[in-house]
């Protein structure tokens, strides 16, 4: 009996390993800043964090990942596959160039807490698209199958200190694309005007932050009705309000613009 209970025990802890797992999203900075998060569905305490990986997809053309950001003191490297690349690989890339993002072999030791994204790396896109989308290569999509796994996401960590495994779950729900058409002028710059909302899509709370004073935080539904006015700037309580499309209106004392927010 003794034998029976150890072996459904180490079962259930085989089945609750597998359970940790990071999703990856895109978050829009402002502008054509962006970030990609990792978000865990646990706590953990001084993990030991190998090599991350990912692909970012952008419409053909002259578009390009640029100024990339450090994690933990590590770089980060980007290297582009193109759209005639990918035709000469006899795979149809649908109209996109591909980037392999990739952390390589190495060590951070981090903590984190369940649910709270951190960022893995900040990026801009140069030569601003105006249409198409920023999206994550899933590791379904028939490019990254034929491409045998050289382009899928992984999140590669020793969590329980007997050995490196690989973490990836998937990509978190509305996080996994931009779409570029979304921007307008006034997203990208009104008299040098820089402004962040995060989380995006979120649950609870939002920060916002901008290059200059905030007077006035509007938001509205999809109808046009006033749903939250505040001068506050941090942890802004929104999970009073229905799941759906909002328009948050940021006012300055250098203008204002408008960015889209998602609640679920």
């Amino acid at each position: 009996m003794r034998q029976l209970y150890t072996f459904f025990l180490a079962l259930l802890l085989t089945f609750c390993g597998y359970a940790q797992q990071y999703d990856f999203g895109i978050v829009h900075n402002g502008g054509y800043n962006f970030s990609v998060v990792a978000t865990p569905d646990f706590d953990a305490t001084d993990t030991d964090v190998s090599d991350i990986g990912f692909a970012l997809m952008l419409p053909a053309g002259d578009a390009d990942v640029t100024n990339l950001t450090q994690f933990n003191g590590r770089a980060w490297t980007a290297t582009q596959v193109t759209e005639t690349q990918f035709t000469t690989a006899g795979i149809d890339s649908n109209g996109r160039d591909g980037f392999a993002m990739n952390l390589p072999p190495g060590q951070t030791i981090l903590s984190h807490t369940t649910g709270t994204p951190f960022v893995l790396v900040s990026f801009d896109i140069s030569n601003m698209p105006s249409s198409g989308q920023l999206e994550i290569l899933l590791n379904t999509d028939p490019i990254a199958m034929m491409l045998g796994g050289a382009l899928d996401s992984f999140y590669n960590a020793n969590i329980d200190s007997t050995s490196t495994q690989n973490y990836f779950g998937e990509i978190s729900p509305g996080q996994g694309s931009f779409n570029f058409s979304t921007l307008g002028i006034d997203d990208v710059v009104e008299q040098g005007l820089s402004v962040s909302v995060y989380p995006n899509p979120a649950s609870e709370f939002i920060t916002v932050e901008a290059s200059f004073h905030i007077d006035d935080i509007e938001l509205f539904d999809i109808t046009g009705k006033q749903v939250l006015k505040t001068v506050q700037t941090n942890a802004i309580k929104v999970s009073h309000l229905p799941n759906g499309i909002y328009l948050l209106k940021i006012v300055t004392n250098k203008g204002s613009l408008t960015k889209k927010l998602v609640i679920k």
